[in-house]
């Protein structure tokens, strides 16, 4: 239903504009109104999708933006009047007077009144309509043709009068410009509507402005940052809120302004600028502002969602299966390195559990929430390894990704990256790397933008580094920045106690998820296991395990079955039995042992002291095979930590 407001120009139209309503075909989807026009009419506050008037009123629509269809003044409707006039009065000198919209060219009509002289008096601003008659009179013009009120000022000094009319075509047209305006009109409002809302569910402020830098449209958002306000923005100058930025140079020269940040009040904003450019100048601007904590927090939640589908720690330390002291003590210790934030360099063997400690530690950190990238360094070429590493931007090299490809520290953002065989990057990637750790930020490859992190390096190496660096391989300062703290794991072979545990355990889980016959291991079975040195640790202990669950078919696996599975089993068993040169201890007495051959040692605290210069050896010799790790050595030389450390002081052996 279309709702009308028809200002009727003078009375007598009233049953004409009722007629043409009521036989219109399409009269039930119009809802009419019909105002008797007047001087100084309110026109402010019109319950109406669109407005029918003529003259001054059309024109006064018009200024307003009220949706308007005008009652056109047709040149038929001018001679008729002039005809009436004629036929009333002899006058031959006769002015046409009204609205510049009413009456502009009337004269054009004089060849049909070759005997009478037609002046036309077009105006704009209704409160000239006196004074407009008087200087007609004043020029000679005996009678005036015009609009209502015109005729009624005419009237009032006494000059003849003809009003002019319109007829039924000239409403009728009116009322389907009415109808077509106002359908033009929904659909701009609806248009405008879809607009609006999808600027209001923006998360980002949005004002536009007027040539002269007048703010026209703000969306929802901007009373987010400006709370303050308590009006509507619209109409104020932006300047107002943003003093600081060259508005003018934007709307005059067309000067652009892209990730700029600005203050407003309290809030850091990241702004752009740029201007609405029309056919022949720039109309306006369109400004947009983001919270620059609001990036932030978006950021670390996509960083969030890339942790979701995939960079997540999935182990604890309750995960790792043990009943060992010297275990014991590398989960202690790795304990309270969760709770600092320090880098991390973890030393072990392959197959140790290097990765499993890195995600126990990082899932015992305040980080835990946040990603746990995991990258082995020596899995992948160099390039390859730094595009990962550093991410790169679109066309930074042959086969870049379209829009480029984020690095995996920039993905573990706000929580830990695991750098897995640390030793083996090259020193190019050394000295990338070294400057990711001073400086906490990395630049892409192909670009120069520099991206902040906050990342914590946890490494892993079963190489002894300090030699390296001896060598020249390894960076000296990038192992000071890796090896703030310092874990070592210690090799199956050193944890005995743990062999039967953990061969059950897997022989467990392999018949349970395989369906196999086997269960467990024999007695005279797991002894044959429990001497072996178990050279890949623990993975080589699951895939034995895996192959033994195949290969026996009865519920107990018994020696031959050990074999079958571990055909090598009895010469590495007999490669690894201890000679002299192989032990660390070699030549020297054990602190509180036996000796029950050359070059083994069998620990006892109820043996007798040895002399002090052996005992000093002794202790040197042992914390340089675990690499400074008292735990370590205090476990192997079966003694106490606090013991350990009252002998270094004794002996004046400091370590670093």
């Amino acid at each position: 239903m279309i709702r009308t407001v028809f200002y009727a120009p003078y009375p007598e139209i009233l049953p004409t504009i009722e007629q043409v309503f009521c036989e219109r075909p399409d009269h039930g989807e119009l809802q009419y109104q019909i105002i008797q026009d007047c001087f100084n009419n309110p026109l402010e506050n019109i319950q109406a999708d669109v407005v029918i008037a003529r003259g001054f009123t059309a024109h006064a629509m018009q200024k307003l933006g009220i949706p308007c269809a005008e009652l056109k003044v047709s040149g038929y409707d001018v001679i008729t009047a002039v005809s009436r006039c004629l036929q009333l009065t002899p006058a031959r000198k006769i002015a046409v007077v009204g609205a510049f919209n009413m009456v502009y060219g009337a004269e054009t009509i004089n060849s049909v009144f070759p005997d009478i002289c037609l002046t036309t008096y077009p105006i704009v601003d209704e409160t000239m309509l006196e004074e407009t008659v008087l200087k007609a009179r004043s020029e000679g013009n005996t009678a005036i043709v015009g609009g209502y009120t015109t005729v009624e000022i005419a009237k009032k000094y006494d000059i003849s009068a003809v009003m002019i009319e319109s007829g039924p075509e000239s409403v009728n047209s009116a009322i389907a410009e009415a109808k077509t305006a106002a359908e033009i009109s929904f659909r701009e409002k609806e248009r405008s509507n879809e607009i609006a809302n999808i600027m209001n569910y923006s998360f980002q402020g949005i004002i536009s402005t007027d040539r002269n830098g007048i703010i026209t449209f703000a969306n929802t958002y901007c009373h987010t940052i400006m709370r303050s306000l308590k009006t509507s923005l619209t109409g104020r100058s932006i300047t107002d809120f943003f003093p600081d930025i060259p508005i003018r140079n934007v709307i005059q020269k067309g000067q652009k302004i892209l990730s700029e940040i600005y203050r407003y009040g309290q809030f850091e904003l990241m702004i752009n600028c740029v201007p609405i450019v029309s056919e022949y100048d720039n109309a306006g601007c369109v400004l947009t502002f983001q919270n620059v904590s609001q990036i932030q927090e978006e950021e670390g939640q996509i960083r969030k969602k890339l942790h979701k589908s995939g960079f997540t720690a999935k182990y604890h330390f309750s995960d790792i299966l043990h009943k060992s002291a010297v275990m014991n003590s590398a989960i202690s210790d790795a304990t309270d390195f969760g709770y600092s934030d320090s880098n991390i360099l973890i030393y072990g063997e392959t197959g140790t559990g290097k990765e499993l400690f890195a995600q126990s530690i990082h899932n015992s950190s305040p980080r835990k929430g946040n990603p746990f990238v995991a990258i082995n360094c020596s899995a992948l070429p160099e390039n390859l390894l730094e595009s990962e590493l550093f991410g790169y931007v679109e066309g930074a090299f042959t086969g870049a990704a379209k829009g480029g490809k984020m690095g995996f520290f920039e993905i573990a953002h706000k929580g830990t990256i695991f750098l897995d065989e640390i030793g083996d990057i090259s020193p190019k990637l050394q000295s990338r790397l070294l400057r990711v750790l001073q400086e906490r930020e990395i630049i892409r490859l192909g670009n120069d933008t520099v991206i902040p992190i906050d990342v914590r390096v946890i490494s892993a190496t079963n190489k002894n580094l300090k030699e390296e660096v001896e060598k020249g391989n390894f960076r000296q300062d990038l192992l000071y920045r890796l090896d703030v703290l310092e874990l070592n794991l210690p090799p199956l072979r050193e944890r005995r106690e743990d062999i039967s545990l953990l061969l059950s355990r897997f022989v467990q889980f392999e018949h349970e998820r395989t369906g196999c016959l086997l269960q467990n291991i024999s007695s005279e079975a797991m002894k044959l296991l429990a001497s072996y040195p178990w050279p890949g640790n623990i993975r080589e202990m699951k895939n034995f395990c895996e192959r033994l669950s195949i290969l026996c078919h009865a519920v107990s696996a018994r020696p031959e079955d050990i074999r079958r599975a571990l055909p090598d089993i009895d010469r590495i068993q007999t490669a690894a039995a201890p000679k002299p040169e192989a032990n660390p201890l070699n030549g020297f007495p054990c602190p509180g042992g036996i000796c029950t051959s050359p070059g083994t040692c069998q620990p006892n605290h109820t043996a007798a002291a040895h002399a002090a210069g052996d005992e000093r050896q002794v202790i040197l010799s042992t914390l340089a095979m675990f690499h400074n790790n008292r735990t370590r050595t205090a476990a192997y030389l079966r003694m106490d930590k606090s013991t350990l450390w009252r002998k270094m002081k004794k002996y004046d052996i400091s370590v670093n």
